[in-house]
């Protein structure tokens, strides 16, 4: 019987697969397309080079697990070209005009309101090659480690069957014409919630607690379509424009456009205004209707040059059929939320839901990909290797760590060695200073939010967004830190890290703070006024806030610990 099948071929299933890899993990990988990849989607330019129509960029800033990979793997990539301006086409009557972004997220047309670089998209970064160099790296790494044949594409899983004995799954997968079945101990679903709740057939029935969390998480970007212009060479620059535009009007096709050359040449790239049902009647003359509007923003040159597309909500292995009708739908959820009801596992710990929609941190983004499958290597490490991997935590009845017992005094004192005092009291003076900005953080997400015209759940979104953002930095600080880590602080009786503790309380009370500042900053804020829900959250909303956040510090303090184990020689990596 197989130890771990993952169903999947994205970033998150192919991170796992390679950690399984490296540690002689028997496992196989499944996907239903016929490429590897999942919606990282990178085209050829026609010269060499390829064009990202799925997730294009990533921020050092706030995304340390896809930075410190991207490092790793030894992938070069550049800054996303952002000079602070934009061009604001919201009137089809009249010519764009250049637009400064002010820091905070304000936008004004005063020339002595001085641009600042890198404004617009806060330090993005792109893969010369496109986010494909990404998948292409890591399949080679899983390849040269003999795992090649463990790299199944082109099989749809139909059914999942718990065995009678409680032992493993029995898989159920087609292959063109051909039915198949095979069985492993431990199955990762790593794909989209609702793709895999509307696609699939689970005997027994999943529990109505995991059914409804997984109904109620939206696939990021199921219904987006990108479009993109190879051009001959950068003509917008010759007008001092960076690329990047923003059109509003009621006619718009193209919404957010921005420079996506690449080391081959030039090219722009933007995400589609219509939704999904109104793109359909135009698909045949879309082409001409995106050319038009890169036309009337960026002058004629662009009337020629390949055009590249790609509409999401046509790919069945990317967009359920919830996600569809909830296209456009206003109140309906525009972002996933950290829903810790995906993080249990079912049938008796067999099955996983893994996928960036399940992730606590970087939700629905590539670093919330890496975060799932760091946390489902975590997970299956310590039930294959039960020896090796040292004592499970203590875990209450809703499957949430338990609080760690006393430290015993021998560990108290090693953990007080003067030299780790005063690396953490440096981090808790830069916890205090990272507060002191977080209301920013969030006032800054609102504003960004508004521009980009996502109004629904904002302030619910923009809060779990600036926690999260503090969270990633600090688990990148906690890595750098000169911390000496001896054999007293590995692992103890309770499952935690002694340092554990003191890494974690500077950041006591901090969600309960934030959202306060918010709430506050909500109500007297002019540009929330028009928003009832959002100018004075209801109690109920403030309690799905409160939820999220929960959420969040539980995935970010099985973080920490999990690092300082690894450092401490454990057997969790970090």
């Amino acid at each position: 019987m197989l130890d771990v099948a993952i169903i999947g071929g994205g970033l998150c299933g192919l991170a796992l697969a390679h950690s399984l890899q490296a540690r002689g993990a028997d496992w196989r990988l499944f996907e239903a397309r016929d490429r590897l990849g999942g919606r990282i989607l990178s085209q050829p330019d026609g010269r060499g080079g390829r064009i990202d129509l799925g997730p294009t960029w990533f921020w050092p800033d706030t995304q340390p697990s896809i930075t410190r990979l991207i490092e790793d793997l030894g992938l070069p990539s550049r800054a996303q070209a952002d000079d602070g301006r934009v061009l604001l086409l919201d009137d089809p009557q009249q010519p764009a005009r250049v637009l400064t972004v002010t820091p905070d997220w304000e936008t004004s047309e005063a020339a002595a309101e001085a641009a600042q670089p890198g404004r617009l998209h806060g330090g993005a970064r792109r893969l010369d090659g496109g986010m494909a160099a990404l998948v292409d790296a890591l399949v080679a790494r899983i390849e040269a480690a003999g795992g090649a044949a463990r790299l199944r594409t082109g099989q749809a899983l139909e059914a999942l069957v718990r065995l009678d004995d409680g032992s493993g799954v029995e898989l159920q997968f087609a292959h063109g014409a051909i039915r198949h079945a095979l069985r492993a101990r431990h199955v990762v679903l790593a794909l989209p919630p609702r793709l895999a709740l509307e696609q699939l057939r689970f005997e027994p029935a999943l529990e109505t607690a995991t059914v409804e969390a997984m109904q109620a998480t939206p696939t990021w970007m199921a219904t987006a379509a990108k479009a993109a212009l190879v051009a001959a060479r950068p003509f917008w620059q010759d007008r001092g424009l960076s690329g990047n535009a923003w059109v509003t009007h009621a006619q718009a096709v193209l919404a957010e456009v921005f420079d996506a050359g690449t080391a081959t040449g030039a090219a722009l790239a933007g995400f589609q205004a219509l939704a999904a049902e109104q793109r359909r009647p135009f698909a045949r003359a879309m082409p001409l209707l995106l050319r038009s509007q890169f036309v009337q923003l960026f002058g004629p040159e662009a009337e020629d040059g390949l055009l590249l597309q790609q509409d999401w909500a046509e790919e069945p292995r990317t967009c359920s059929q919830r996600d569809l009708a909830e296209d456009g739908r206003a109140g309906a959820p525009a972002h996933p939320a950290a829903d810790a009801r995906l993080l249990q596992p079912a049938w008796n710990g067999r099955l996983w839901l893994g996928g960036a929609e399940t992730a606590q941190h970087g939700t629905g983004y590539l670093e919330g990909a890496l975060s799932s499958a760091a946390r489902l290597r975590r997970e299956l490490q310590a039930r294959l290797a039960p020896v090796a991997a040292g004592p499970a935590p203590a875990r209450d009845g809703r499957g949430f760590v338990a609080p760690p017992a006393p430290l015993p005094q021998a560990a108290r004192e090693a953990a007080n060695d003067g030299h780790n005092d005063r690396a953490l009291q440096d981090f808790a003076r830069w916890v205090a200073e990272t507060r002191a900005g977080a209301l920013q953080r969030y006032r800054q997400r609102v504003h960004h939010a508004l521009a980009a015209q996502q109004r629904d759940q904002l302030t619910q979104r923009a809060v779990l967004s600036a926690l999260e953002s503090i969270y990633a930095e600090a688990l990148a600080r906690l890595d750098g830190l000169p911390l000496v880590i001896t054999p007293p602080q590995a692992p103890l009786p309770g499952g935690r890290a002694a340092l554990t503790p003191r890494v974690l309380a500077p950041f006591g009370g901090l969600a309960d703070e934030l959202l306060g500042e918010a709430v506050r900053f909500n109500r007297g804020s002019c540009a929330l006024s028009n928003f009832p829900q959002e100018h004075q959250p209801p109690r109920d909303y403030l309690g799905t806030i409160r939820r999220d956040l929960a959420a969040a510090w539980q995935a970010f303090a099985l973080e920490v610990d999990a690092r300082l184990i690894a450092r401490a020689g454990g057997p969790v990596p970090a």
